[in-house]
This record gives structure tokens, sequence and C-alpha cells, in this order.
């Protein structure tokens, strides 16, 4: 991305210095932008939307909270692994954040689900995420599994197009590393602090 800016800087000096032309650019590279900016604010929407619909789904305000804080900790890895394969934000990196922000939400989606299911039931809060955490610990690995597996021949694919599908790739296995941490046990972890925190205003309301 810097290149670019370097090298339209360059001419725009040429030409002011010399001050007999104008000059104006397009190409690929803007028209990219310009689509990767789009492409952000369709995942802004789509997460607007989502939360709308757990909220009605959780009959909560801040259960949603608890899963969307997922997309972004993911984030941490989709740049981490960005950046160590050399790529950058781009049209493809941004499908593959799409793409990994669905799989993974969904997984997170499903274990808050299965808790509020069984503490329905009966289970206590520690038991609950606890049973719930066994059920769904083999479906969240083998969704990670299947998709990073899956995905991984691309990074080291050569030929045409492989430099392109590569950020996707990069973007994908990363985020779905750390999201498959994020789902088993920073979600739980925050369910089960919410939960005793409402419990502690309950019991100072009741007194």
């Amino acid at each position: 991305d810097s290149k670019p800016k370097e090298s339209m800087q360059l001419v725009k000096t040429a030409v002011r210095d010399d001050g007999h032309f104008e000059v104006s650019f397009a190409g690929r590279y803007f028209s990219n932008k310009k689509m990767v900016k789009e492409l952000f604010v369709i995942l802004l929407i789509s997460l607007a939307l989502l939360y709308f619909i757990l909220a009605s789904q959780f009959e909560s305000l801040v259960l949603p909270l608890i899963i969307l804080v997922e997309v972004p900790l993911d984030f941490f890895g989709v740049f981490l692994f960005l950046k160590l394969g050399g790529s950058g934000i781009n049209l493809m990196s941004m499908i593959g954040i799409v793409v990994m922000a669905g799989i993974v939400v969904n997984d997170s989606i499903l274990k808050i689900d299965t808790v509020n299911q069984l503490r329905k039931e009966g289970y206590g809060l520690l038991r609950a995420l606890l049973v719930a955490g066994q059920r769904r610990l083999k479906p969240i690995l083998m969704t990670a599994l299947v998709t990073i597996i899956g995905i991984a021949p691309v990074l080291f694919a050569g030929g045409l197009g492989a430099d392109l599908q590569r950020p996707l790739a990069l973007a994908n296995i990363g985020g779905m590393i750390v999201g498959t941490f994020v789902s088993l046990y920073i979600i739980p972890l925050l369910y089960f602090y919410l939960n005793r925190k409402i419990k502690v205003k309950e019991d100072e309301n009741r007194k």
C-alpha cells in the first residue's frame, strides 16, 4: 500500500514542479480500496443485525455483546498471520475475515445457547458451563480443523492466482485459530463473570 502512495507522490511532485501538466490516478488499486471499505461497512452492518437477532433470541441486551466481542479479539490472529505472511488488508483478506467471522461467531452462539438450555433444566452456573464445554468441544474443534486443513494448501500453492488467494487463507486461518481459543475459554469466562455480577446485584437489591 505504501509503494503506490510513494509513486503517486513522486509523480505529483514532478508535475507540480513542471507546472505544464495535470495528473490524475485510476486503476485497480483504487477500485480495490473502495471495495475493501464497502466490505468493512457490510461487516459492521451484518454484526449490527446479528446483535438484534441474538438480543431477540436470548431475550437479553448483554449476552449478544459477549458473543460479538469475539470478532475484534479474532482480528488479532488475522493481523498477526497477515503480517507473518507478508500480506496486508486487501479485498481477499477482507473476504477471509467475513467468512471467518461467520464461522467463529456461530460456535459461540451455539455454546451460549447450550449453556442457557442447561440452566433452564436446573443446572448451576458452573455445572452448565462445564457440561456445555464438554458437549461443544468436539464440534468446535472439528469445525476449526476442517476449515484450517481445507484452506491450508492455498498457502503453499503456486502458479496463477496463488498470491491473490494467499491473504484470504492467512486471514481465515489466523482468525480461526484465535477464534477457537476464544470460543472455548474467553466466551465462557465472560458469561460466568456477567452472571456472577448480575447475581450480586440481585442479592444487593433484595437486601
